[in-house]
């Protein structure tokens, strides 16, 4: 039996969920990272948020999250802004363009969840979900 059977079909499920959104959002002019991170950004936008800050929630390095703003920023879709109290950093916002994209990214997000659990009933989705979370927290 192959010792790595878990990480195995996890490796195999994130690379299926990927493809999965990037074609659903092929269309977007975007990625399925920067629509997640156009989502967070909104729904956080009262917080002040700084580059910092989408590093940690997203777990990528600093020069990653830049690469990713700086194409949300010339496609017009986000802007950031000195505040007067801290000229050392930028505050994130999303413009209206970037707005109007959240709801659509948000619906292939929503659809490609579904397509991943279909083969689960309720109570399964449940259980994988609990089993999951335990996971992640003991990492």
């Amino acid at each position: 039996m192959d010792k790595l059977v878990i990480s195995n079909l996890l490796r195999s499920i994130m690379n299926k969920s990927r493809e999965s959104m990037e074609q659903r959002v092929k269309d977007m002019d975007i990625s399925p990272q920067q629509g997640r991170m156009i989502s967070y950004i909104v729904q956080n936008e009262d917080k002040g948020l700084i580059q910092k800050d989408l590093a940690e929630v997203f777990q990528r390095r600093g020069a990653s999250i830049t690469s990713m703003l700086q194409g949300l920023e010339k496609k017009g879709y986000i802007e950031r802004r000195i505040p007067e109290n801290n000229e050392r950093q930028k505050n994130i916002f999303v413009l209206p363009k970037g707005k109007a994209l959240v709801d659509e990214t948000n619906e292939a997000f929503y659809a490609a969840e579904k397509e991943l659990v279909h083969a689960l009933n309720e109570d399964e989705v449940q259980q994988l979900t609990e089993l999951l979370r335990k996971i992640d927290r003991s990492l």
